[in-house]
Order: C-alpha cells, then structure tokens, then sequence
C-alpha cells in the first residue's frame, strides 16, 4: 500500500509540475517520436520559472537491453522482465542549457563529435555558439557527461565558460580516467571549479549530495528545476521501483537511497527533475 500511495503521489506531482510549464517547440522543430518508443531528438524548449530551458539529445539514442537492470545473479531479472517491453528500456543521452539574465549555462556536455556527439551540431541549430556558454554544471565525471568539453584537437570548446565540478569527483576521475582529465585541466587551466557539496554556486545554484552512481555523482537545483544527472538510466522502470539499479551504478545502496531521496525531495518542493537519460524531453517529473 504504501508503494501505491507513493507512485500516486509521484504521478499527481508530475501532472502539477507540468501544468506550471509552457511548452514551446525549437527552431527547427524537435521530433521525438520514433518507431518502438519516444525518444529525444534534436532539440526541446520549454520555459519555467521565468527560465528558457532546452533539451539537447547530444546523441540518438533509444533503448537499452532489459538486462543492464538484471542485478547482481540476476536478482532483479522478474521484475524488470515484467515491466521492460520486448526486452528494451528506453532511454536517451541529454544535457541542458539555461538562459539566465547573464547568458547561456549548462549542465554536462555529452559526447564529443569523434564519439557520435551532436551536441554543438544541435545548440548552433538553436543559434546558441559554445563561445555563448559562461559556466559547466558538471554533475560527474562518465564520459558521456564530460567527453563535449574538448573539441576534436583536443583543445577546450567551450573558451568562455567556467567548469564546475564536485571535489570528490574530480579527486574520482583523476584517479579512473587519468588521460581525459589531463586533457580537461590542461585545456581549461584555471577555469575550473572544485566545489564542496553545500556551496553556493553562481547562478544562483545550489548543488546537492547525490552520490552512488559515482561517489561524487550531484544534482543541481536552480529555483524549481531539478538537474539529476543519472540518478536514473532506465526512468520508465525506475520510477516505478527506485530500488531497481543500472549496472552502471558504482554502489548500489547508496544509488537507491539517493534515488528515494531526491524524489521525495523533489515532490515535496514542487520541482521539475531534468535527467540525462530520460526520454522525450529529459523531464520525468
């Protein structure tokens, strides 16, 4: 019962939290239907507390076999089996941009061109140049979320924007991914920012403890909008069951206490939660 009163409340703050939000389409018109399921792509604008947001799918990407939610021996095949349909879990690779009163922010970066990245491809179809962009939100150091900071000679692509970055995460990847934070402290030297979680950032945001998928993993909250990183792959099952993991998560107990906890979070605040791996639009709640 109290996982039903849970789910419901979760659906009815979704449908309030979508009703405070008016929905406009990009430029070039996003389309995000695909056969076998909704999927970003290209572009999605949307405004918010007086915020102009866009979805960018820096890369197309639909489904993921149900089984990278199977867990360990298998613990949660049963499950996941029962809600993944035709053994696939939809899901997408999204960062976000925000235009505040100074200018252009954003919350990671994707994959760079040489990796598939479409990533500037998509912010020049919206008129957004990299040179625009003043401060990285990063919310952890995977690839996927860090590969768009360099360009293809390996130099920064983002000149005008400052990096922020948790600490411990930073302290993480230096030690797991050597040769690519070389290449990042090398290209943006003194621009960048190890932050303490607790620490208010500019903009206006505050970053909040979200560990468990890498130990320094953050979510960035900016008024009502909630960035949430990867606290979910596969949202169309994990909102259903917080306890389900991807086995991407690095630790999983904590990934399912930060989950439940930035939900309740969320719905208690009346937030918007942006996720890097949502479907459609990124937006799950």
């Amino acid at each position: 019962m109290k996982k039903i009163l849970a789910i419901g409340a979760i659906a009815l703050n979704s449908m309030f939290c979508m009703a405070q939000i008016s929905w406009e389409t990009n430029p070039v018109g996003a389309v995000y239907a695909r056969q076998g399921g909704e999927t970003p792509s290209g572009t999605f604008r949307f405004t918010s507390g007086g915020y102009e947001v866009y979805t960018i799918a820096t890369a197309d990407k639909d489904f993921q076999p149900a089984s990278l939610y199977y867990g360990e021996n298998n613990a949660d095949k049963a499950k996941v089996d029962a809600m993944a349909r035709d053994g696939k879990v939809p899901t997408a690779l999204n960062c976000f941009v925000v235009k505040t009163p100074e200018g252009y922010i954003m919350f990671d970066t994707g994959l760079p061109e040489a990796k598939g990245g479409k990533t500037f491809e998509r912010l020049a179809s919206l008129n957004i140049t990299p040179e625009k962009i003043t401060a990285i939100y990063l919310t952890h150091g995977h690839f996927d979320h860090i590969g768009g900071l360099l360009d293809s000679s390996g130099k920064a692509a983002f000149t005008n924007a400052t990096i922020y970055i948790p600490a411990t995460e930073l302290d993480f990847i230096r030690k797991t991914m050597q040769d690519t934070t070389n290449q990042i402290e090398t290209a943006y030297k003194d621009k960048i920012v190890a932050f303490q979680t607790g620490d208010i950032l500019p903009d206006n945001i505050l970053p909040i403890e979200a560990k468990g998928h890498t130990p320094g993993h953050t979510a960035y909250q900016l008024d009502s909008l909630l960035f949430v990183g990867d606290l979910m792959h596969g949202t169309a099952i994990q909102m259903l069951d917080p306890t389900i993991c991807a086995n991407y998560d690095s630790n999983r107990e904590q990934a399912i206490a930060t989950r439940n906890r930035i939900l309740s979070y969320a719905i208690a605040n009346s937030l918007t939660i942006l996720c890097a791996h949502a479907p459609l639009n990124g937006i799950i709640l």
